[in-house]
C-alpha cells in the first residue's frame, strides 16, 4: 500500500534528505517562512534541497539564494549543492553565481555585498527567495532588499520568501522581529537545534558539554543559548560598546570650545560626518553632532562639510583614506578648499576598546540628538576574532565617531585646569546671585530688598 510519504518522495525525491523539522519547513504553505536554529542544525541543507527541488518541478522558473557575502555563499551553500546534484544526477550546470537547469530554470546565487548585481534582479519574476544568515544583515539593506527588490519580484508568481539563520547577540532587526513577534501571524516560524538533527545529535551533545566545561559556565551562558539552543540572548561581553551616557547638547560657544571632525565615506551606504568637541581646559568630550548623507555626491558632501566647518571651526578634519576616498579627499582639497588628513585606521580593535572605556568612564558623552549613532551603538557586536564589528552590521556613524575621537585624543586636555582662588568680592557676588535666583514671589520684595541693603 502506497503511503502519503511515499507519494511525497515520488514527486519530491530530494525531500528524502530531510528529517522531520526540515521537512516541515520545506512543505510550509505560507508565502513568508522563517527558520531560526542552533549551529549545525541543518538549516542550509533544507534550503538547498528546497531550491533544487522547486526548480526541477517548475521548469523555466527562477529562484534566488542570498547570503551575506560571495565568500559565505561559496563556503555555506555550494558544498551542499554539489553533492546533491551528483547524487540525484540532476541535469544542470553549476557556475560561481548560478545553477542552470536543463529544463530552463535557474538558481541565482549571490552575496548582499554586490548591491549593483542585486539591483539587476528588479525585472525578474521569482518563484522563491531564500535569505541565509538573516541575523547578520544590516537592517537598512534587508529592508531595502525585501521592500524594493525581492518583494515586487515575488509578487507575480506569489513566490515564497524564506529567512533562515542563527540568533545574534544584538537582538534587533527584521529577523529578530519576525522570529519573536510575528510567530503565528503572517510568518510561519520554525525552530530546532542540532539535537533534532539525527546526523549530528550524538556529536552535538558532546559539543555542548565540551563548551560548558571549557567556559566553566552553565546553560544560562548567552553564547551557549544562541549557538547551541538557538535562542535570542543579549551578551554585553560581545558588544563593541557596553555603556554610554546620553546628555543634552551643551551650550556651544565657538570661542570657548575646540572640535575635531571625522568623516566615513560611503558608496553603497551613507557618508557620515561626526563632530566631537570639548571646552577649553576641560578633558570631558562630547559627540556634538553626527550627520548621515545617503548616496551623496561630492558636491552635497562638500556643502555639508562647509556648513559644519563654519559652525564648529575644527582644529582638525580627518577622513577615511580607503580606496577611492583618497581621490575624493584630494578633490575636496583642490575644488572646495576643504583639507582633510587621513584618519587613523590601524589597530581598530584597540581603539574601539579605548572608545568604549571613555564612554564607560564618562570621558566621552553622547548628545541625545545623535539618534542614528545611538541605534548603532545598541546593536554593534564583535566578530569572531574580536578584530572589528561583525560583518554586515551598519557602522557608518560609529566609524566616523571613532575617527574623530582618535584624532581628538591628540588635543584633549588631560586634567581640568583649576580656576583662580575666589576673593571676598567673588563670594559676595555669588551670594547675591543665589538670593536673586531664589527670589520668585512678588510679596517677598520688601524682605528681599532688606537683605540686599544690609548685605
Amino acid at each position: 500500500m502506497t503511503t502519503t510519504i511515499d507519494k511525497l518522495y515520488k514527486n519530491y525525491p530530494l525531500y528524502r534528505e530531510l528529517f522531520h523539522q526540515q521537512l516541515l519547513v520545506a512543505l510550509a504553505p505560507n508565502r513568508f517562512v522563517a527558520a531560526i536554529c542552533s549551529r549545525r542544525a541543518g538549516k542550509t541543507t533544507v534550503v538547498a534541497v528546497k531550491a533544487l527541488q522547486e526548480l526541477l518541478n517548475y521548469p523555466n522558473s527562477i529562484g534566488y539564494y542570498l547570503a551575506l557575502t560571495d565568500k559565505s555563499v561559496e563556503s555555506i551553500l555550494m558544498p551542499i549543492i554539489r553533492p546533491l546534484v551528483m547524487k540525484y544526477k540532476i541535469p544542470c550546470k553549476i557556475n560561481s553565481d548560478e545553477v542552470i537547469f536543463d529544463n530552463g530554470s535557474k538558481l541565482l546565487i549571490g552575496g548582499a555585498n554586490h548591491i549593483n548585481k542585486i539591483e539587476s534582479f528588479r525585472g525578474l519574476k521569482l518563484r522563491f527567495c531564500i535569505i541565509d544568515e538573516a541575523a547578520s544583515f544590516r537592517d537598512e539593506i534587508l529592508d531595502y532588499l525585501i521592500d524594493e527588490i525581492i518583494g515586487p519580484a515575488l509578487s507575480d508568481l506569489q513566490g515564497q520568501l524564506m529567512l533562515v539563520g542563527t540568533p545574534a547577540s544584538h537582538c534587533s532587526g527584521m529577523f529578530y522581529d519576525v522570529t519573536t513577534k510575528n510567530e503565528g501571524n503572517s510568518w510561519s516560524v520554525h525552530r530546532w537545534t542540532s539535537l533534532d538533527n539525527p546526523f549530528m545529535a550524538e556529536v552535538a551533545l558532546k559539543e555542548r558539554q565540551h563548551f560548558l566545561n571549557r567556559k566553566q559556565c552553565d546553560e544560562s551562558n548567552p553564547k551557549y543559548r544562541r549557538e547551541y539552543l538557538g535562542e535570542w540572548c543579549q551578551d554585553s561581553d560581545s558588544k563593541l560598546v557596553k555603556h554610554f551616557q546620553l546628555v543634552d547638547k551643551p551650550i556651544y560657544v565657538k570661542d570657548d570650545w575646540r572640535t575635531v571632525i571625522g568623516i566615513d565615506f560611503g558608496f553603497n551606504d551613507k557618508t557620515v560626518i561626526s563632530v566631537i568637541g570639548w571646552r577649553y581646559n576641560n578633558p570631558i568630550a562630547y559627540v556634538l553632532e553626527t550627520v548621515g548623507l545617503q548616496y551623496a555626491g561630492t558636491s552635497k558632501i562638500a556643502a555639508e562639510l562647509q556648513r559644519v566647518k563654519q559652525q564648529y571651526n575644527p582644529i582638525s578634519v580627518v577622513g577615511d583614506p580607503a580606496g577611492s576616498s583618497k581621490i575624493i579627499m584630494q578633490e575636496f582639497s583642490e575644488k572646495y578648499k576643504i583639507h582633510m588628513e587621513s584618519a587613523q585606521k590601524t589597530n581598530k580593535a584597540h581603539y574601539i576598546e579605548i572608545l568604549d572605556d571613555a564612554l564607560l568612564n564618562g570621558d566621552l558623552k553622547i548628545c541625545n540628538n545623535n539618534k542614528e549613532l545611538v541605534e548603532e551603538l545598541k546593536v554593534l557586536v564583535w566578530n569572531e576574532d574580536r578584530s572589528r564589528e561583525r560583518e554586515g552590521q551598519a557602522c557608518d556613524f560609529f566609524d566616523a565617531t571613532l575617527y574623530s575621537y582618535r584624532a581628538a585624543r591628540a588635543f584633549l586636555e588631560k586634567v581640568p585646569i583649576p580656576s583662580k582662588p575666589k576673593t571676598g568680592d567673588d563670594i559676595a557676588r555669588e551670594m547675591e546671585q543665589m538670593l536673586i535666583d531664589r527670589h520668585t514671589q512678588p510679596e517677598d520684595d520688601a524682605i528681599f530688598q532688606t537683605i540686599i541693603d544690609n548685605f
